[in-house]
């Protein structure tokens, strides 16, 4: 048996002839027993990694292999107090690592909460009680009101049968259930006769032959995605992973070179290995890795203050550069309630009914309605009064208590007689009441039945009530009929006589309901596209319900059409990719066609964002960039997205993504500034070797620089503001989808090589007036701790000069500025720290002239800018305008 047998295009009689099982018997307990050795109803579990495997991985990243490689050099050199400080650089990397690490056991753990406890089933005649792990396929499973539904079941039997299957079609109104056989290339939701692992009986009773336990469901199926690795690669790590590999492949080649040359020259080993390690130590931005954390972690804070909780740090930058947005219409988009929003009677179409036939519509709906109302006198106001039953008949009451028709007081005046429940074969159902002394019956039911039945419906009416009912299909709204008919026998007839008794009716009118659009969303949607972010609906609901509601939020215009998923399958994936480009609204979407969709848009280059709130949208919520989950949907959605929307609120995603936009920003600085700073020393400390000279710069001291004083002002980055252009910018331009671009590379070389050529000026004149090497290396380390600080101000903005920039726009700066100078203070002055970093004291002139040349560089660093990135704004203004 196979998860992909077409089991609801079978009769159950074929199926129990597959199946070798009894339709009214069930399984003998012996042939039960023997099934259930070849595996029982349990999920397939994931391998899972140890943290021991977690904490390999994190030592395996180019970076800290390298401080691996510096830290075990200088032990071997017996330089301890080196390799303390580079071992604890080391650690820090580690541990930021480690943070990131591991939702897909969490997912799969959330999913399995989801499976059925027990069951009960016939076995041998006798119904019985059993663990829902020991079912089997082609036990006879019987199903009634609250129960979890234990396996995938072919249905045999119902009454009056509702399933709530949320948590697999996304779609929150329950499915009324019966035994009928459907296309095989039916969607989940059009398959009637069947019932999945995860959902929930809402009402009825019934009856069902097991098809598929354990992996091979509906549900194992997605635990199987779920399980499998994510490969997903966001746009930071590609670029991080680009520069660790780079420096770690200069790094190899530069240190062979170095300990060759070294040995050519004669030059002692230790000596020889000691300035390798100084230029790997140089060549590394140990600060990298702690920078890139904070950050997050700072987006993910505000992040959350705009109610949407980050489940994973790397999706916060990620989200700014999001291109495309699938998103689910009910509960993204709408509300998830039914809102009974107008009334169609003979006469008027009203939007409420205080008076008149619209009141004596509605007040027909609520005595027919079998819902009811719980009073909590201790809940919060807006929650004291909780309607139960289904979504349409809560609607109906909750309009009558607002046009003042309360139904216990209808009850109270006008006595229960009989009831009858609504069922789907027959299209109809209500109560019979005493009314006025008689017996009168209050239907509820299909319009098309109600209309071609009811005899006292003139054609006139029935034209303008055929109309109303086509405008109202073609919105995507639900629409119910209501009537009267008295009865002579204070009892509904029986089953068979039930049409007659409607024909005699009288025919009231019509309900149109509609699920409620978050005010929100259209006003979100609109500034998601103007960012340049695409936004396709995909849904499991009918086309017109979804083209409908695509409408109203600004996702499609009046020319555009719904795509099924059926219309989807036979297309190749670059037909797929061609027509995701081209649309914008698709209904029926089965969930293997939302895993596709994410996954072939993820191959076609998009950095693709997913909602959803159902457990069929896990998978795809793993294989898209950005999985976004409601805060209201399933734990396994939560637990496998990137992103929670806290009150499901659409707009949380723009506020993301502004974030998003302001993360890439503040990062771009951070790797120009760290880069750049790295690109000079290693420039620095290349030429003394290649020309023989001394080393200028110890390892200890560039480590101190960078990670000490510098990382401070890495981390003041993190607040700087937003750019008013960067919701306006196209996430696929190449200067906004890398963090690391082209002008970006070009202005961390022009800088880094400005920078050093005045370095080894410095240098070269240092040793030329014939001070002590220690002296000299102390006064390179100031030079170099200087430029890291005053760099820091020329970075704030590459599109802005120096002198136009808000000097309180980013106050922690200011702060670090400060701690910064403090810090490279104390070592060169407090007695401990002078031998940890191996300086010697400066005289007070001597600094004067190395900030003078902190500030000469800094108008350097303003020329580049106005060179790579104000001068082409401004010419592009001009052209333009």
């Amino acid at each position: 048996m196979t998860y992909r047998e077409t089991w609801h295009a079978l009769t159950p009689d074929s199926i129990a002839e597959k199946l070798k099982t009894d339709l009214k018997h069930g399984l003998l307990r012996e042939e039960a027993v023997r099934r259930l050795k070849s595996g029982g109803n349990r999920m397939p579990e994931p391998e899972r990694e140890t943290v021991f495997m977690r904490i390999v991985r994190q030592f395996a990243s180019p970076i800290t292999l390298v401080l691996i490689a510096a830290a075990l050099a200088t032990v071997f050199l017996s330089h301890y107090t080196d390799a303390l400080i580079i071992a604890a650089a080391l650690l820090v990397n580690v541990v930021m690592g480690l943070v990131q690490e591991g939702r897909a056991s969490k997912a799969f753990e959330a999913l399995k909460k989801g499976e059925a406890r027990y069951a009960v089933v016939e076995r041998g005649g006798e119904p019985i009680r059993i663990a829902a792990e020991d079912l089997v396929v082609g036990d006879v499973v019987m199903l009634s009101t609250g129960n979890a539904i234990p396996a995938d079941v072919r249905l045999i039997e119902v009454h009056g049968l509702s399933i709530n299957e949320s948590a697999l079609s996304g779609e929150w109104m329950a499915v009324e259930k019966n035994t009928d056989t459907a296309k095989e290339d039916a969607p989940l939701v059009e398959r009637l006769g069947m019932a999945y692992a995860g959902t929930l009986v809402s009402a009825g009773a019934g009856k069902g032959i097991v098809v598929a336990v354990g992996g091979d469901t509906e549900l194992g199926q997605i635990a199987l995605e779920l399980g499998k690795k994510d490969e997903s690669v966001t746009p930071l790590m590609r670029d991080i992973r680009q520069v660790a590999r780079f420096i770690l492949g200069a790094v190899s080649v530069v240190i062979v070179g170095i300990i060759a040359l070294g040995l050519l020259r004669g030059l002692p080993l230790d000596e020889t290995i000691f300035t390798a390690i100084a230029l790997a130590v140089a060549s590394v931005p140990e600060g990298l890795p702690a920078a890139v954390t904070v950050v997050l972690a700072l987006g993910m804070e505000r992040i959350l203050k705009s109610g949407g909780l980050v489940r994973n740090l790397l999706a916060a930058e990620t989200l700014g550069t999001t291109s495309i947005i699938l998103t689910d219409k009910t509960g993204t988009l709408t509300e998830g309630r039914m809102t009974l929003e107008m009334f169609v009677t003979r006469n008027s179409t009203a939007t409420d009914a205080p008076d008149g036939e619209p009141n004596a519509l509605l007040r027909g709906a609520v005595l027919a309605s079998n819902a009811y109302v719980e009073e909590r006198p201790e809940a919060p106001v807006d929650e004291k009064l909780v309607v139960h039953g289904r979504p349409i008949e809560q609607a109906i009451v909750m309009s009558g208590l607002k046009n003042g028709i309360a139904q216990h007081v209808l009850i109270k005046e006008l006595p229960r007689l009989d009831e009858l429940h609504f069922d789907s074969s027959r299209r109809f159902g209500g109560m019979l009441v005493e009314d006025g002394g008689k017996s009168v019956a209050y239907i509820t039911g299909a319009p098309e039945l109600f209309l071609s039945t009811i005899s006292a419906v003139a054609s006139e009416t029935r034209t303008h009530f055929e109309d109303a009912l086509s405008r109202a299909a073609q919105e995507g709204k639900r629409v119910i009929a209501v009537a009267r008919a008295e009865s002579s026998h204070g009892r509904f007839p029986s089953e068979g006589n039930l049409l007659e008794f409607l024909a005699s009716g009288e025919f009231l009118g019509l309900l149109v309901f509609s699920d409620v659009i978050r005010p929100e969303a259209r006003d979100a949607i609109a500034e998601m596209k103007s960012a340049g972010a695409r936004v396709i609906m995909l849904t499991g609901d009918n086309p017109e319900t979804a083209l409908s509601i695509a409408r109203a939020v600004g996702i499609a215009d009046d020319e555009e059409r719904a795509y099924t998923g059926s219309e989807l399958s036979p297309l190749s994936d670059a037909e797929l990719v061609e027509l995701l480009r081209s649309h914008t609204v698709f209904a029926r979407v089965a969930p293997a066609e939302k895993l596709r969709i994410a996954n072939v848009l993820k191959d076609a280059g998009e950095v693709t964002a997913m909602t959803g709130d159902g457990v069929n949208d896990a998978p795809a919520l793993r294989a898209a960039a950005i999985g976004i989950a409601l805060g209201s949907g399933t734990d396994v959605a939560k637990e496998a997205s990137d992103l929670v929307l806290l009150d499901n609120g659409f707009s949380v995603i723009t506020a993301a993504i502004r974030e998003g936009r302001r993360l890439r920003d503040n990062f771009k600085k951070i790797f120009a500034y760290m880069l750049s700073t790295n690109f000079s020393e290693v420039v620095l400390i290349t030429f003394s070797l290649i020309f023989g000279l001394p080393l200028p710069i110890l390892a200890t001291q560039v480590l101190w620089s960078n990670l000490i004083e510098g990382g401070l002002m890495n981390f003041a980055f993190a607040f700087e503001p937003l750019y008013p252009d960067a919701m306006k910018r196209d996430p696929k331009d190449p200067e906004n989808a890398r963090v690391l671009s082209p002008k970006l590379i070009k202005l961390i070389v022009l800088v880094g090589s400005i920078t050093a050529t005045v370095l080894i000026a410095i240098y070269l004149y240092l040793l030329s007036i014939k001070l002590p090497i220690e002296e000299i290396q102390t006064l390179m380390f100031v030079a170099v701790s200087v430029n890291c600080i005053f760099m820091a101000f020329s970075m704030k903005s590459f599109g802005t000069p120096l002198w136009k920039l808000p000097l309180f726009s980013n106050r922690f700066l200011l702060i670090s500025l400060c701690a910064s100078t403090a810090l490279l203070l104390a070592a060169l002055y407090v007695p401990f720290l002078q031998k940890l970093v191996h300086v010697t004291e400066p005289t007070p002139l001597q600094l004067l002239i190395l900030v003078g040349f902190g500030l000469f560089n800094l108008a350097t660093i303003e020329l580049a800018k106005w060179v790579l990135f104000i001068r082409p704004e401004s010419k592009s203004v001009i052209l333009k305008a």
